[in-house]
C-alpha cells in the first residue's frame, strides 16, 4: 500500500475510503500509476465530465466477450435524448498487446462509487455545495460555511485536485 503517512488528510481519507471498496485499489492509481493507459480512456468532453462527476459509469458483463461493458448514465433521458445511454461497448487491444485497456478493476471502484453517492444522496448534496460556493460566494449576513468552504478549497477539491 503506498505510505498513507506523507500524504494530506484529505488524500488519506480518499485512500480509506477507496481501500473500504476494493483492499488494495490505491496501487493503482498512485504515484506515476495515475498515468498508465490502465487508468486512461477516451470520452468526449461532455462524457468525461460526467463520468468524474459519477453520473456515467461502466458495468461489465458477465459471459461476455472480455472488456465488454454496458455504459450508463444517471442522467434523466430527457437530458440525454440525443446520447444512446445505455449502450454496450467492448474495449479491444491492440495486435501487439502493447496498451493495456481500462482496468475492470478500476471501472468497477468508479461504478461503486457512483452508486453510493446517488443512492446516499451524497453526490447531490456535495453538487450543491460546490454549485452553491461558484454561485453565491460569500454571504453578508453570515450564512455562508466557511469552515466548510475553506476545508473543501485546502483539500483540493474545489479545483478537483483531491488524488
Amino acid at each position: 500500500m503506498a505510505n498513507v503517512r506523507c500524504k494530506s488528510p484529505s488524500k488519506q481519507a480518499a485512500i480509506g475510503i477507496l481501500n473500504m471498496f476494493d483492499s488494495g485499489v490505491v496501487h493503482l492509481i498512485d504515484g506515476t500509476n495515475i498515468d498508465r493507459p490502465s487508468n486512461a480512456i477516451t470520452l468526449t468532453s461532455f462524457i468525461h465530465a460526467a463520468f468524474g462527476d459519477f453520473k456515467v459509469f461502466f458495468e461489465a458483463i458477465p459471459d461476455q466477450q472480455p472488456h465488454t461493458y454496458r455504459i450508463k448514465t444517471f442522467y434523466h433521458r430527457r437530458l440525454m435524448r440525443n446520447l444512446a445511454f445505455p449502450i454496450t461497448r467492448t474495449f479491444y487491444l491492440t495486435d501487439d498487446r502493447s496498451i493495456d485497456p481500462p482496468s475492470p478493476r478500476l471501472l468497477a471502484v468508479h461504478r461503486a462509487i457512483a452508486h453510493i453517492l446517488r443512492l446516499s444522496g451524497a453526490g447531490e448534496y456535495i453538487d450543491r455545495l460546490l454549485r452553491d460556493m461558484d454561485e453565491q460566494g460569500i454571504q453578508a449576513d453570515g450564512s455562508t460555511e466557511l469552515d466548510r468552504l475553506v476545508r473543501l478549497s485546502l483539500g483540493g477539491w474545489r479545483d478537483k485536485t483531491v488524488y
